[in-house]
C-alpha cells in the first residue's frame, strides 16, 4: 500500500496550484496528484484531422487532462477582480485582487507573456464610458494578458515538469472514484478496478479535490464530493465559483479532514 503525506484530485488549476504553492512554501510532504485525463504532452484531440467531434472515451482531450481545459484555450487572463465570479464578494475586493496579482506573477514565471492588453486611454475610451453612464452601465477596466492556445501549452508543460522535478507523483489515465474512511477520517482512495494495480490502495493524511462548473453530460466535482457526503466523517465544503477566465488557487477546495465549521450552511 503506496503512502503519501497528500492526494490531490484533480489537476486542472486549482490542483495544480495547491501543489505549487506547497512547494514554493517548502513543503516537503509526499503528494500525489491523480487525473483521469492525459499529460499535457499527450493531450491530442482528433477533430484537427477529422473536422469534427468523435465524443473521445473514456475523456476528452480538450476539457480533461493535466491544466484542464485551459490547455486549449486561448488563455486569455483577466487581471482585475471586477471580471468574473463572485470571489470578491467572499473574500473582499482588495484581497481577491492581491491573489490575482500573485498568481499572474506565478505565471510570468513560467513563461507567460508580460504584454498586457485591455489598458487603452483617450477620447474615445472617454466617449465609450460616458455613454456606458448614461445607459446605466460602468465599463471596467480590465488588464488581459493573452497566453495564446501554443503559448499555453508550453506554459502548463513547464509546471507540469515543475511539479515533477520537485518529487510530485503524478498518476494519469486514472480516475478516483471513492475515498477510504477509517474510524471517520479519510485515510485515502482505493484505485479504481480498471488501474493496473487493481488491489492497491492509496493513504494520506489529507486529500483534496478541485471544484469548477460542470460540462453537459459530464459529472461535475462538486457532485463527486457530494456523492461522499452522507458518509459518516465527510464534510465537504459548499461549492463556490472562485472567478472566470482568471486562474488561481480555490479557497474552496474540499479537504479532508475538513477545517471547523466547514460544513454545509
Amino acid at each position: 500500500m503506496e503512502k503519501y503525506d497528500l492526494i490531490i484530485v484533480g489537476a486542472g488549476p486549482a490542483g495544480i496550484f495547491t501543489a505549487v504553492e506547497l512547494l514554493r512554501h517548502g513543503s516537503k510532504k509526499k503528494m500525489l496528484l491523480v487525473e483521469k485525463g492525459k499529460p499535457v504532452e499527450k493531450r491530442h484531440c482528433p477533430k484537427a484531422e477529422v473536422g469534427h467531434c468523435v465524443n473521445c472515451r473514456p475523456t476528452c482531450a480538450i476539457t480533461t487532462g493535466f491544466s484542464g481545459a485551459g490547455a486549449f484555450s486561448d488563455g486569455k487572463l483577466s487581471l482585475s477582480y471586477e471580471v468574473g465570479g463572485d470571489l470578491p464578494t467572499l473574500i473582499g475586493e482588495e484581497f481577491a485582487q492581491e491573489l490575482i496579482d500573485y498568481t499572474d506573477k506565478i505565471y510570468l514565471e513560467f513563461g507567460a507573456d508580460p504584454h498586457v492588453e485591455g489598458i487603452y486611454t483617450g477620447e474615445e475610451i472617454k466617449e465609450i464610458r460616458k455613454n456606458a453612464i448614461h445607459a446605466g452601465l460602468k465599463l471596467v477596466d480590465c488588464p488581459i494578458r493573452h497566453l495564446g492556445t501554443e503559448k499555453a501549452q508550453q506554459l502548463y508543460l513547464a509546471i507540469q515538469n515543475y511539479l515533477a522535478d520537485n518529487g510530485v507523483e503524478m498518476l494519469f489515465s486514472t480516475e478516483c472514484e471513492n475515498i477510504i474512511l477509517e474510524d471517520e477520517v479519510c485515510k485515502g482512495a482505493p484505485w479504481p478496478p480498471e488501474c493496473l494495480w487493481a488491489s492497491a490502495q492509496w493513504q494520506a493524511k489529507h486529500l483534496t479535490r478541485r471544484p469548477h462548473r460542470p460540462l453537459p453530460g459530464r459529472q461535475s466535482p462538486a457532485a463527486w464530493c457530494w456523492r461522499q457526503g452522507p458518509r459518516p466523517g465527510v464534510r465537504p465544503c459548499r461549492p463556490r465559483q472562485s472567478a472566470r477566465r482568471s486562474r488561481f488557487p480555490a479557497p474552496r477546495a474540499q479537504t479532508w479532514p475538513p477545517r471547523p465549521g466547514c460544513g454545509v450552511r
